[in-house]
């Protein structure tokens, strides 16, 4: 804790009263500082500054987001970063505050920005297709049978999916825990490390795969917009393959993912 400390102190001129560790997994922590600071630790200095410029970003565009102040390194070498604290609790299934989040995401929606894929890979896809079928890709050395339903999906929209030109910048892991309030309000949605340059609907798609149905509606509801029957249930497996590829390169089963990825496979077409 002391080298959190050592860090404020030299970036911001005045010794913290208390540093609280959060959370860690490896090569990555996260540290209260005080009643109003957050500390991110990363050996992964690309993500760290995707993080930073995501959330200054959203910031730019009138959304709730914590203040980036200073970005440095670590005696340890670990990239940091101190934002401001988001004081809340995760929004709640009924929450009214969901038409302040709508209202959110449609600002965030209306930055546009080249290329397609994950900003900690610079975006690096020409053309959204070229991003979905990366995920089929890596999703194949895991579950061939898997990645071959979802390469016929996207393959049987293929023009629609083809028509998307311009990405816009999406927060890439919209979840309850992400989305905080405080006294009926939106407080802010915090973790943008996995920011990326998409259609808006895949945003809506990370959220709508982790979330109660009432939550879902809500935000349907004040976002404003619809969009095809299929494109919901093809980005929830997608997101699935996703997050499979990830939990199985940490050593988790993913079978239960796997297959609830090949329902909402079928539900798309």
């Amino acid at each position: 804790m002391q080298g959190i400390a050592d860090f404020v102190t030299s970036e911001l001129g005045c010794a913290p009263g208390r540093v609280v560790e959060l959370d860690a997994f490896p090569g990555n922590a996260v540290y209260e500082v005080g009643e109003r600071l957050i500390v991110k630790a990363s050996t992964n200095d690309a993500a760290l500054r995707v993080e930073a410029w995501a959330c200054a970003r959203a910031a730019a565009a009138g959304c709730a987001a914590p203040a980036i102040i200073r970005f440095g390194r670590l005696e340890t070498g670990m990239s940091a970063v101190i934002m401001s604290r988001v004081k809340g609790r995760p929004i709640t299934a009924d929450d009214a505050a969901f038409g302040e989040v709508a209202t959110n995401l449609r600002r965030l929606h209306r930055v546009t920005m080249p290329g397609f894929g994950w900003l900690a890979e610079e975006s690096k896809h020409p053309s959204w297709l070229s991003f979905l079928s990366a995920i089929c890709d890596d999703t194949r050395k895991l579950a061939p049978d898997a990645a071959d339903a979802a390469e016929s999906a996207i393959d049987e929209h293929a023009t629609t999916l083809g028509a998307i030109e311009n990405g816009v910048l999406c927060h890439g892991d919209l979840k309850a825990a992400h989305i905080l309030v405080d006294d009926g309000r939106l407080a802010g949605v915090i973790d943008w490390g996995d920011a990326l340059v998409g259609d808006p609907w895949f945003d809506i798609a990370r959220f709508a795969h982790r979330s109660p149905e009432p939550s879902l509606e809500l935000l349907l509801e004040s976002y404003g917009a619809t969009t095809e029957e299929w494109r919901l249930p093809l980005y929830d497996a997608l997101w699935m393959l996703v997050d499979a590829c990830v939990a199985h390169r940490h050593g988790h089963r993913v079978d239960a993912t796997l297959r609830r990825a090949m329902n909402y496979l079928s539900a798309s077409s």
